[in-house]
């Protein structure tokens, strides 16, 4: 099938993760694909995204790179070496503290494989990590504690408490929600200890859906643990791990909850599910973030269309799109929508909100801090984002070099999220928990 040449740029061989020279074309149906040729593995094509023009669209997007501090130089091939190295472009936005690597459950879907908690960091280790963040971009970052599963540590509380006390204002914890939804009184500890946010996983309105990602039926815990947030008064963003032929066909679903619960769901996360770490489930084709945007304006009733999904500036517009929902309290009005929320996109164009971008903010250009200087509320709206996260098949290398979501470790580096959890098609790492020892099986 003869294909047409949209950029070049570098990929993995999944096999050995050597860093390939890679095409991206569009095949003649206008879907997006990259093809690379390991000398010693052969040749590799991957489906990274439905429609070419949407993707070039996006690409056409980008926003000014705010470089990073380097710590390290780069001395080995990407995805090898990150610290943050010499060769990154753009600062970390939103960095993670892994507490632990414990968990309640064993999700056949989890990108952490977590389950050992051996070797789990002391708190010393983890006020090093937080040290490592206030050198890299300060205590204006956003800092997300996970895991494992970071409830499973009794003293997290204390390492909440030990964030706040270092100046951070942004402090949330990437949780399954079973010990908030099963321990009363345990998320107002938390919150009382400085708490700002719960990042919930949160797959889907059936419990099907949770049989196929987490193994079991626990959509009644999550929505018990929504509740629990909602009595503390801290806010929730449900994360979703989009499975094409379990949870794609909820899309829709879970943006009318969302919308219905605004009160306390402050966003929608969806994460095209990745092949990183333990990856049991069987299905028919890896979702993009492609088909996640497409899928989601198809589902909304008409509230958002594809084109009301922008790059969030602070990483690759191909890694992070988004939008903000808007509560309409000023009545009906025919550009909005009968759901009673309307896109920023309607009272704002793009080149206002590019145009808005600051560099020097640790986010970036964000829509709500937009509307607000506008005078529009947004207390009680809700963003959407997409997070087009990368494994061994889909890693594009220049995406990886502008990443801004970065794990931090003891030793006083920060690493992006896609190679420090990246894993080959063998499901061998390719840094160790914390980067307490050297893998090399790879190189």
């Amino acid at each position: 099938m003869e294909k047409r040449l949209l950029h070049k740029t570098g990929a993995l061989c999944p096999t050995c993760l050597k860093e390939l020279p890679a095409r991206v074309e569009a095949d003649a149906d206008d879907v997006v694909w990259m093809e690379r040729t390991c000398p010693e593995h052969g040749t590799v094509t991957t489906r990274i995204w439905p429609d070419a023009a949407h993707y070039e669209h996006l690409r056409s997007l980008a926003f000014p790179k705010t470089a990073p501090r380097p710590n390290c130089a780069a001395t080995r091939p990407c995805p090898f070496g990150c610290g943050t190295c010499s060769r990154h472009e753009r600062r970390g936005t939103l960095l993670e503290i892994e507490v632990t690597r414990a968990c309640n459950l064993h999700c056949p879907v989890c990108f952490m494989s977590a389950e050992d908690p051996t070797g789990d960091p002391t708190q010393d280790e983890i006020a090093a990590m937080y040290e490592v963040i206030a050198n890299a971009v300060g205590t204006d970052a956003a800092v997300q504690l996970t895991g494992g599963e970071p409830t499973c540590r009794a003293d997290l509380p204390d390492i909440v408490r030990m964030g706040r006390a270092r100046g951070f204002w942004g402090i949330e914890v990437n949780t399954n929600g079973l010990v908030i939804a099963s321990r009363k009184g345990y998320v107002e500890q938390l919150v009382e200890a400085g708490l700002t946010g719960v990042y919930l996983s949160f797959d889907g309105l059936t419990g099907s859906v949770y049989e196929a990602t987490c193994g079991r039926d626990i959509l009644d815990v999550k929505l018990r643990a929504i509740e629990r947030c909602r009595e503390a008064g801290i806010q929730v963003v449900l994360s979703v791990a989009v499975m094409a032929g379990v949870n794609d066909g909820q899309l829709g679903d879970l943006l009318r909850f969302a919308l219905e619960n605004a009160d306390v769901v402050a966003g929608l996360a969806l994460q095209p599910a990745f092949t990183s770490g333990r990856f049991e489930a069987d299905v028919p084709q890896a979702m993009t973030a492609g088909d996640v945007i497409f899928g989601m304006a198809e589902q909304s009733d008409g509230l958002l269309d594809v084109e009301d999904f922008w790059p969030l500036g602070c990483s690759n517009p191909l890694c992070d799109t988004g939008q903000f929902l808007v509560r309409d309290h000023c009545g009906p009005d025919e550009r909005f929508h009968r759901s009673g929320f309307y896109p920023a996109s309607r009272v704002l164009t793009f080149d206002e909100y590019r145009d808005a971008f600051n560099p020097s903010s640790p986010q970036g250009s964000v829509i709500p801090d937009i509307l607000s200087r506008r005078g529009v509320g947004v207390s009680d709206g809700l963003s959407i984002i997409v997070m087009n996260y990368m494994d061994a098949y889909t890693m594009d290398a220049q995406r990886l070099r502008e990443c801004s979501m970065m794990v931090t470790v003891p030793d006083g580096r920060a690493l992006p999220f896609c190679s420090y959890h990246l894993t080959d098609a063998a499901g061998r790492r390719v840094y160790a928990p914390w980067c307490k020892e050297e893998l090399r099986d790879h190189e």
